[in-house]
């Protein structure tokens, strides 16, 4: 018998995620070029903006950890943005020691096209799809999630980012299999 990995579930979700990065890249490349920008929006930079016009003034830390990507990838990402002027990192005025990042105008006036640019593409995204079936869909990305923690130490959740009741739900039905997720959800019951 042989193997063939087109037959697989990751398989397809690993093309859909190349398929689905890339046109977001290009939705936002063109965003730009539409509002004559002399920089171009990656969707690693979209997450930070999103995150900062929600909420500006956050470490490198923060960031981390509500965008699921380690320290030093964030960091990368803030440079390229101070870059281009969209973002600008400052002392905290309480403790000198703490180093926030803040969108600068630039930052907030891309955040003015974006999110229409994203909520369309976002349209295309799900087209065909009843709400029901966006939901079960949500589900089932999430349960695929919990369940790669069952491959090893920081597999799965390791951020933590899935909804903590999402992840009791489960633990309580199947405790065995999703140790990870498990510890995810206790460590925020604690804090």
């Amino acid at each position: 018998m042989t193997f063939r990995s087109e037959g697989t579930i990751g398989y397809w979700l690993s093309y859909a995620q190349r398929c689905i990065f890339y046109a977001f890249s290009e939705v936002l490349k063109v965003a730009c070029l539409e509002h004559q920008k002399t920089y171009i929006v990656t969707p690693s930079q979209w997450g930070m903006l999103s995150l900062l016009y929600d909420e500006n003034g956050l470490t490198i830390g923060t960031i981390s950890q509500r965008r699921g990507a380690d320290a030093p990838t964030v960091t990368g990402i803030v440079k390229r943005l101070e870059q281009s002027g969209l973002v600008e990192r400052l002392h905290d005025r309480e403790d000198r020691r703490v180093v926030k990042v803040y969108l600068t105008a630039e930052g907030r006036d891309a955040m003015s096209f974006l999110p229409e640019a994203v909520r369309a593409y976002d349209e295309i995204l799900i087209r065909g799809f009843t709400e029901v079936e966006q939901r079960d869909l949500l589900t089932k990305l999430q349960q695929i999630i919990l369940n790669m923690s069952a491959v090893g130490p920081d597999t799965g959740d390791r951020f933590g980012l899935l909804p903590s009741q999402f992840v009791s739900d489960l633990t309580t039905n199947s405790p065995a299999i999703l140790p990870k997720a498990k510890r995810n959800t206790e460590k925020e019951e604690n804090v």
